[in-house]
């Protein structure tokens, strides 16, 4: 049974009274559609540094600090806040495998994690170049000539996924039940579609696993296969949890980021001039966008009582590390609320993509795909615009993103685009 606003949730006993903010995070940034990241970043100048709600969607009341600094500590502390156990998937399917590396803590994280690191080094990103541009013109000719489109459905969906499933070996064929059953996984607020959803992820890659042992290949799961922790073959637990988590991580959140970046660009044509004027700022671009519009959000558990600026957590508790309210820090960004592209000389690096030993794992790639995917869009097509009728939707259960983005652009003028002799790769 879900928490509503209706349902009150009793405060534990050593929550001090004015610490509590009674609403539910994620409910309230979809609440505010796309004003969600402007009432987040007022969060900073209405709420103390850290503060504690007492629902998140589906889970239970967590504390909530806001500050970058102390977002930062957190994450390079996870012998006091543990990642251990803290996705429900396992749980509600009565099994006890765990998403490695992500819920695994230091020092056998770094045993997972070396698994991982080989499959999206610079290199590795490098030699895809050639595909995610060919895939990303493909995507892009099939809408250029039609004024408009459903930028989810024809391009921030198809072009992330089918570049991930070709880099981890699996069936492309299959993208739209990839799509399908993560989007519906991480988005669900109802328990029994997640665990539906859960149970339909396990299985197929169960019995991926199965037919990879039988018939090995050049893919991930082949490559797990061959793989040792610690001198032996990894168990079925531990290839169920790192496909799992492969699975759910790489096939939305480069799509959330889309929408949210071209959302962004569409209500600001002035920057889309910008960009068009100076294709040499994209890469910035990109990593203010990824700044101002952060999509992720984790859970620690404290492993004993703590001591976080004035208030202390107890052992046992849950804390948010919330992405967005880090790099919407004003301690941190000056005018942390305003898109500036050219913020990056000399600014603090921001926390999109986490920090410590669990920061993004495939952030060469995302990086590749957003810097792509904009110089193209901005290249080929005049001026975006929301599509005319259409009211772009922000989704914060989960992963952060849009939905019914629809959006609009005037006939190709050649003398409005950059050609693409002159286009510079972000």
């Amino acid at each position: 049974m879900n928490n509503t606003p209706e349902t009150p949730v009793p405060v534990p006993a050593h929550i001090p009274e004015h610490l509590v903010r009674d609403f539910d995070l994620w409910a309230e940034l979809t609440a505010q559609g796309e004003n969600a990241y402007t009432w987040a970043a007022e969060l900073h100048q209405t709420t103390p540094p850290v503060f504690w709600i007492p629902r998140l969607g589906f889970l239970p009341g967590i504390w909530v600090p806001r500050r970058a600094e102390d977002l930062r500590c957190i994450l390079q502390d996870p012998q006091t806040f543990s990642g251990v156990g803290l996705t429900p998937y396992a749980l509600l399917l009565g099994e006890s495998w765990r998403l490695a590396p992500l819920e695994i803590d230091p020092p056998e994280h770094a045993k997972y994690r070396a698994l991982l690191n080989p499959l999206f080094t610079p290199k590795k990103i490098e030699a895809l170049e050639q595909n995610i541009r060919q895939l990303a013109n493909q995507l892009i000719d099939e809408v250029q000539d039609a004024g408009r489109c459903d930028f989810n459905e024809a391009f921030a969906k198809p072009f992330p996924t089918l570049i991930f499933l070709t880099l981890m070996g699996w069936p492309l064929e299959d993208r739209p039940l990839f799509q399908h059953r993560t989007r519906t996984l991480i988005k669900s607020v109802d328990l029994q579609t997640v665990t539906e959803n859960a149970r339909a992820i396990t299985t197929w890659i169960r019995n991926h696993i199965a037919e990879r042992r039988a018939n090995p290949g050049d893919d991930f799961t082949s490559y797990l296969l061959t793989s040792e922790i610690d001198g032996r073959p990894l168990t079925d637990d531990e290839m169920l949890g790192i496909n799992f988590l492969i699975f759910i991580a790489g096939l939305d959140t480069v799509t959330c980021c889309l929408d949210l970046f071209f959302r962004h660009l569409a209500r600001h044509p002035e920057q889309q001039v910008q960009l068009r004027d100076n294709p040499e700022l994209i890469g910035d671009a990109v990593e203010e966008l990824l700044r101002s519009y952060s999509i992720v959000n984790m859970r620690r558990t404290v492993t004993c009582d703590v001591q976080i600026g004035d208030v202390l957590m107890k052992k046992g508790d849950t804390v948010l590390i919330s992405t967005e309210l880090a790099n919407l820090d004003p301690e941190v960004f000056d005018q942390a609320g305003k898109v500036d592209f050219q913020r990056s000389a000399g600014a603090s690096p921001h926390m999109a993509f986490s920090y410590g030993v669990h920061r993004c794992v495939g952030s060469h790639l995302a990086r590749r795909e957003l810097c792509i995917a904009m110089e193209l869009w901005l290249q080929r097509l005049p001026s975006l615009r929301i599509a005319d009728n259409s009211t772009p939707k922000f989704n914060a259960f989960g992963v952060f993103g849009m939905e019914d983005l629809h959006l609009q652009w005037d006939e190709p003028d050649a003398t409005a685009i950059f050609s693409q002799s002159a286009a510079v790769g972000a």
